[in-house]
């Protein structure tokens, strides 16, 4: 067996403008190295700094090197017509050869190589992470030393694979074989296929506990020690990165006072505090103690992984080794073994062979090798969590595979699913490990959504003399958290507000309803083979019978409203137009003004939630006529999912004012959106009535130093005033002297169409002096991504004659890795939109510089927003002073709080919009420290070179790509 191993080292990473300046290669031939070639590549201009930085390549060593034509065909010559293998070549090396006319005809990316014998790899499968992981050095960022590392790494993916278990190892070789994957062929070992690959999945392990003490939780929570709090947070704690800091003390004392008081807080604790700390360290000492979970609820799925990875981490060594921490995602996430199992038989019987579909933008997987992929994960990953997978293989594989095998189906519970009673499915893991933990990691969405409030009929002793009424109970469930679980933090609090009203959003979409078709009437998974269960059970009733005649005519029915719906009522209300550059919406008042329009979409929404109801009526017939207990859950299960989609139907269809209703278009696909006009009550009644401590904190929640804002939007002012305190604690880091903050003369944002072009132009010709005297080091953060795109454009060829790297927020690359490549080099500029205005942390002098491109004011247009504001209109409020603005200060604090991240830090801020001078609130919202001064366009200039030259960015320590 022969093959190449190829790399090329390159003027940079965008595939438009970089030039190839080396190539090596070498040819292996049954395990060892055969030949190798390398050469240098001709170049007529002036090596960047950052690739000589990197590569170690000079302009001297490129003198006299053959030209692109001449290294390109003898690469041909050297690979004839050898199979060739590239780390990451599908994204770039195997691109950009052909871009020079190298067409290459079998050729393979040993990324999917790594994925496969290492698929829960928390440190990623690119050249740099297998290297540290396997001792092999650093990446020489030379063409044919590269290519002899990667050498070194594939022989080290094999003696990995030679280390698996057995039988697992045999199906998966089979899976390969039967997919026709070329790399089968490296695998050592026997074939052994199976025909369900869920029997090799492993069953839940507990922790250490099966159920709760009863006994403890019949006492009531035990206060912990506020003195055993303390003293974690002083300089002679033991605790990882141990420091004398007042702030997160305070902080920790609080949390823990809230939790022995079983009262409710919200604290505020500026950038520098170590928030997180502050309230690991009390619920580490209170769950073990009572012998239930604290939840710990987080925004972004960043901080999430940052919890989970590192702070709890640091916590866990010294405060309680022992710690059991379990991260829930929501069901949607989770692999669904059942369902795995029907895509492996329907992709193995595809007609098509191919694995790869080659485009010219990007190479794309088939099913067929994302299946044999996919496997190899399903029997080592212990969450099934397709959040797992890293970013370059969920955008290679095909979209569909995610709903394939993903659980969207609510046949995932007990007593139906087998898979489910044996705690293999993932879900049911999840669902088991929470109960067991002592922290429970999860984001506000699936917190809130999951909530049900239950109403039940209360007992009364012989000997009460009260009335006959029946008195009502309320008591609350939750899908995935133990009845026990009554102390909640939620972290990034400045966002519960969008997380509420997303969660409790009701939303009707034409996929939602075509999936609830086949949910009902598909022939493998559907609810009508049950029925036909149930009439064969009933000895062929007639009645029976008759009545799953009635349920197969709704579906004709059902199908023609939706039809009818999204085809044709809905594409008149906002018709697609493919040069909309984001999504557009208009509101159900906005409607109701032309009753033509109207009156239609009214009624076919009533049609489909008619049909809903009798769905739902039939199910609940058969279920009441069967004695197989699997068979009546699964109607239930069915019964629940359909009465729930008709409720929302009805929901929107009304005119309650507790709803704002409005369809928006996103591209091709319209949905239907009904959003609490309040969160304020349902906070109340289902969170601080439910939970015993509910802690609210985040750096960001105050506006003019006060949490009024907070308390109305987010229904703390609803809770007795006995039962919820309020605390701030400012940052610790000295911004007088660590934070220069401007704004530019000259430069003016205003709406109009003209005057938005004219301020983007105004930036872009600023910008390009401001980043050169910065020499990079700059975060440029804007409010859309049209002006993302825009200044991308206007600055990209300026910023690469200077030799600094251009990096965007792009839908194509990961937050994780561009951040990353922006951290990675001290002179890169990043370009964004909203996921980077929170949870960036770059510390020290990578980001020196933070532009922000306009006062963040979100959409007055939206829907939501504007009805919000018509309603504290209404009430004789100022909605603009009292919500509309403090949306904006809040993003704002946010965004500046990714400039300083540590105490050695110091930059500049810049904002290019100088209304924010005679706006009072946006002006108090920044941390004692921060002044903004008015400057002129040259001094910001001079001010940027000179922190350059403080920080010494020259010689900061390299990192590499």
């Amino acid at each position: 067996m022969e093959y190449v191993i190829l790399d090329i080292e390159t003027t940079g990473l965008d595939l438009e403008t970089s030039s190839i300046i080396e190539v090596g290669a070498l040819i292996v031939s049954n395990g060892e190295i055969k030949d190798k070639y390398s050469s240098f590549v001709r170049y007529e201009a002036k090596l960047p700094e950052t690739t000589k930085r990197i590569t170690g390549i000079t302009d001297s060593m490129l003198e006299g090197a053959p030209s692109l034509e001449e290294v390109v065909e003898r690469m041909r010559d050297f690979i004839q017509k050898r199979p060739v293998i590239a780390h990451n070549g599908f994204s770039f090396d195997f691109r950009m050869l052909e871009r020079v006319g190298l067409k290459i005809a079998e050729k393979y990316d040993s990324m999917e190589f790594a994925f496969f014998i290492l698929p829960t790899s928390t440190t990623g499968h690119g050249t740099s992470a297998l290297a540290e992981r396997f001792t092999l050095g650093t990446v020489p960022h030379r063409a044919l030393a590269d290519c002899e590392l990667e050498f070194a790494i594939i022989q080290k993916l094999r003696e990995e694979w030679s280390k698996k278990n057995r039988k697992k190892a045999a199906a998966l070789k089979s899976v390969g074989e039967d997919t026709g994957w070329w790399w089968t062929q490296l695998l050592t070992g026997k074939s052994e296929g199976v025909p369900d690959i869920s029997v090799l999945v492993e069953p839940h392990v507990p922790y250490r506990k099966k159920d709760a003490d009863q006994n403890k939780l019949s006492l009531g929570a035990q206060p912990i020690d506020l003195k055993d709090v303390e003293k974690f947070f002083t300089s002679k704690s033991t605790l990882e990165y141990a420091e004398d800091r007042p702030e997160q003390r305070d902080m920790a004392r609080f949390v823990a006072e809230s939790f022995n008081a079983k009262t409710h807080a919200a604290v505020e604790a500026g950038t520098g505090v170590g928030k997180s700390k502050a309230y690991l360290v009390p619920s580490v000492l209170f769950a073990p103690k009572n012998d239930r979970p604290v939840v710990i609820s987080t925004y972004t799925k960043a901080l999430q992984d940052q919890l989970a990875t590192k702070e709890i981490k640091h916590v866990r060594d010294t405060v309680k080794p022992d710690l059991r921490v379990a991260v829930v995602k929501g069901k949607q996430n989770y692999v669904c073994l059942d369902k795995f199992r029907e895509f492996a038989e329907d992709t193995v019987a595809l007609v098509q062979r191919s694995l790869y579909e080659h485009a010219e933008e990007q190479t794309r997987y088939t099913t067929r090798l994302a299946l044999t992929l996919l496997s190899s994960w399903v029997l080592e990953t212990e969450r099934g969590d397709w959040d797992e997978l890293p970013y370059w293989l969920t955008e290679r594989i095909p979209k569909r595979v995610m709903q394939d095998i993903c659980n969207i189906d609510e046949m995932c519970t007990r007593d139906v699913c087998e898979l489910f009673d044996e705690q293999k499915c993932f879900y049911a893991k999840a669902r088991l490990r929470a109960k067991d933990a002592d922290l429970v990691i999860m984001n506000h969405a699936i917190l809130l959504t999951g909530i049900r409030k239950v109403l039940h009929k209360a007992e009364v002793s012989i000997e009460s003399e009260e009335t006959d009424e029946p008195r009502t109970e309320v008591s609350y469930t939750h899908p995935v958290l133990p009845p026990e679980a009554k102390y909640v933090i939620f972290d990034e609090a400045h966002h519960l507000e969008d997380a509420a009203t997303s969660a409790w959003t009701l939303t009707l979409s034409q996929a939602l309803l075509e999936r609830l078709i086949r949910q009902l009437y598909d022939e493998r998974r559907g609810v009508r083979r049950i029925m036909d269960a149930v009439i064969n059970a009933a000895k062929n009733d007639k009645r029976l019978s008759d009545i799953a005649a009635m349920f197969d005519g709704i579906q004709k029915d059902l199908k023609l409203d939706i039809r009818v719906l999204f085809d044709e009522i809905l594409e008149k209300i906002i018709p697609y137009d493919p040069s909309a550059k984001w999504d557009t919406n208009v509101s159900f008042e906005e409607l109701s003004r032309t009753p033509a329009v109207m009156k239609p979409l009214t009624q076919t929404l009533e049609s489909i939630e008619g049909r809903l109801v009798q769905i739902c009526n039939i199910l609940a017939d058969f279920s009441k006529r069967t004695d197989n207990e699997k068979l009546r859950k699964a109607l239930i299960v069915r019964y629940d999912l359909t009465f729930r989609l008709a409720n929302a139907v009805t929901k929107i269809a009304s005119d309650d004012n507790f709803f704002v209703r409005y369809i928006e278009r996103s591209g091709m696909t319209v949905q239907i959106f009904a959003a609490p006009l309040s969160i304020a009550g349902q906070m109340k009644e289902l969170v601080y009535d439910n939970f015993r401590s509910v802690v609210l904190t985040s750096a960001t929640i105050t506006v003019d130093d006060k949490f009024n804002f907070l308390a109305r939007r987010c229904g703390t002012n609803l809770i007795e005033k006995e039962r919820v305190r309020y605390l701030q604690r400012p940052s610790s880091f000295d911004y007088a002297r660590q934070v220069q903050f401007f704004v530019p003369r000259g430069i003016t944002y205003a709406n109009g169409k003209e005057e938005k072009k004219r301020h983007t132009r105004q930036c872009i010709d600023f910008l390009k002096e401001a980043i050169v005297a910065s020499q990079g080091g700059a975060l440029i953060l804007c409010s859309s991504h049209e002006q993302v795109d825009e200044l991308y454009k206007g600055l990209l060829d300026h910023l690469s004659s200077k030799n600094i790297w251009l990096l965007r927020q792009s839908k194509h690359q990961s937050i994780t890795s561009v951040v990353r490549d922006f951290a990675n080099d001290i002179n890169s500029v990043l370009i964004g939109t909203a996921s980077l205005w929170q949870g960036v942390d770059v510390p020290g002098p990578a980001l020196r510089s933070l532009f922000i491109y306009k006062i963040p004011y979100r959409m007055f247009t939206e829907p939501l927003i504007k009805a919000r504001r018509d309603e504290i209109d209404r009430e004789g409020g100022d909605s603009f002073s009292t919500y509309y603005e403090p949306l904006a200060a809040l993003d704002l604090k946010q965004g500046f709080g990714r400039l300083i991240r540590k105490k050695t830090d110091i930059g500049i801020a810049v904002l290019l919009d100088d209304r924010i001078l005679k706006k009072d609130t946006l002006l108090k919202s920044f941390p004692p420290g921060v002044t903004i001064r008015l400057a002129e366009q040259a001094q910001i200039c001079d001010a940027l070179a000179e922190l350059a030259q403080i920080v010494d960015v020259k010689e900061a320590p390299e990192t590499g790509l």
